[in-house]
């Protein structure tokens, strides 16, 4: 090979080489530009998708808190004429219960009938906790105890009732009178008298305006009110019926109260659960603590501007319908909803008041003849409803969600189950 060859291959390798490396570097600077414009269409996209997650988290939440207006009907199971003459309706277990003079029907939540039970009351007082209920003649002696399943058992007393209150587990406390004097006996779930008494005189005692029973059915909290030399006085009184109330004396008193009811009556007492009570007054809600068996403390006093028309309670919360005396604002009521501990959830100003009142579920029902209305525990309307027939009593079927909620119409002849969204 001549010299001259070998210098124009030389040559050729040479240009190879740097054209090479220029395509190299070439190409390294156009991914760094695509890298670079790769993040700057990054950054700008990452914002517009924070606001359309943000747009549609808002969206679901307003949606949520709607006020439904449409209402669509599940179910109905009538009644005859006979039977649905002046019946009362009751929430029991997880559906309805009807009572009336002649006998109690049970309805579940999908409408089926699941049992009636046959008596003859020319009254009939009614108390319920959960899948239990008692049933008795007002000025009478008999008592039906029944559960979800059916009878439990019959009892009868030895003076006339007049009023009851039944544990979560059917052991029944009855109110009798005998004259001047009132007396609390309490039946087993099978109708057994327990032998267990508590006796009150008018003169001295006073009388029992209300009174209710632990989940457990060992402590029993009573609301009285008497004369004090012409002076209107009431207490809350305590008692503990368990092994542990032995120990404090024949009369079981574990605690009374008086500090705050002076001038005052007690018109309702409830134990939520096996330590926490509550006593409304006029003028107040009271809020008790008994989680030291013995030694019963009253947590909290709050004091109610305006006359409380109506109360609605479960096992974890309490509603109170109140005048409103607050002369800036136009509604005439207030809607107030507590904690079983006393801690208030909100505070609202009303004009429609209804006659009637319940809480059930997570709903507050306000509703009278044929109008109710439903607000949720944040003191929102949720839905505003007209019937064609007179309303007598009304339950939630199931929560508030998304999609709506599910409702049971109680009328004088029929049942229905309702879906608002």
């Amino acid at each position: 090979m001549s010299d001259q060859e070998r210098e124009s291959r030389k040559r050729k390798l040479k240009e190879n080489v740097i054209f090479g490396e220029k395509d190299k570097a070439e190409s390294g600077e156009t991914m760094q530009e695509g890298r670079s414009r790769a993040s700057t269409r990054n950054k700008a996209i990452l914002p517009l998708i924070f606001l359309l997650v943000l747009l549609i988290g808002l969206s679901i939440y307003l949606y949520s808190k709607r006020r439904f207006s449409r209402l669509g009907l599940r179910w109905t199971t009538e009644f005859s004429d006979k039977e649905g003459s002046a019946a009362e309706y009751f929430s029991f277990a997880d559906g309805v219960i009807k009572v009336s003079k002649d006998g109690a029907s049970y309805l579940s939540s999908s409408g089926k009938l699941l049992w009636n039970q046959a008596y003859e009351m020319a009254s009939p007082l009614t108390a319920i906790h959960g899948s239990y209920m008692v049933i008795g003649e007002e000025n009478g002696s008999e008592l039906y105890i029944l559960s979800s399943e059916g009878l439990s058992g019959q009892g009868e007393s030895s003076l006339p009732i007049k009023k009851l209150s039944i544990s979560e587990g059917g052991v029944v406390y009855a109110l009798l009178e005998d004259g001047d004097s009132s007396y609390i006996t309490v039946f087993s779930k099978e109708g057994k008298n327990l032998d267990i008494g508590i006796k009150s005189v008018l003169s001295g005692d006073g009388f029992p305006m209300d009174f209710s029973v632990s989940n457990d059915g060992e402590e029993l909290l009573v609301a009285y009110s008497y004369l004090d030399k012409s002076t209107l006085k009431s207490r809350a009184v305590f008692y503990n019926f368990s092994s542990l109330g032995k120990n404090v004396g024949a009369d079981r008193v574990v605690g009374g109260f008086t500090e705050n009811f002076t001038g005052k009556m007690l018109g309702r007492v409830h134990f939520f659960s096996n330590e926490e009570s509550f006593v409304a007054y006029n003028g107040g809600l009271s809020f008790f603590s008994t989680r030291v068996k013995t030694s019963p403390e009253e947590k909290k006093n709050l004091a109610i501007l305006g006359t409380i028309r109506m109360i609605a309670y479960d096992d974890s919360y309490l509603a109170v319908l109140t005048d409103n005396t607050k002369e800036k604002e136009e509604e005439n009521y207030r809607l107030l909803l507590f904690r079983k501990n006393g801690e208030k959830l909100f505070d609202k100003a009303l004009s429609f008041s209804g006659s009637n009142m319940e809480l059930n579920g997570d709903k507050i029902f306000l509703y009278q003849e044929k109008s109710y209305q439903v607000y949720d525990f944040s003191g929102r309307l949720r839905y505003n409803g007209n019937t064609e027939d007179r309303l007598l009593y009304l339950r939630s079927a199931s929560d508030i969600h998304l999609g709506g909620s599910e409702l049971i119409l109680c009328f004088p002849n029929k049942v229905e189950r309702v879906r608002i969204q």
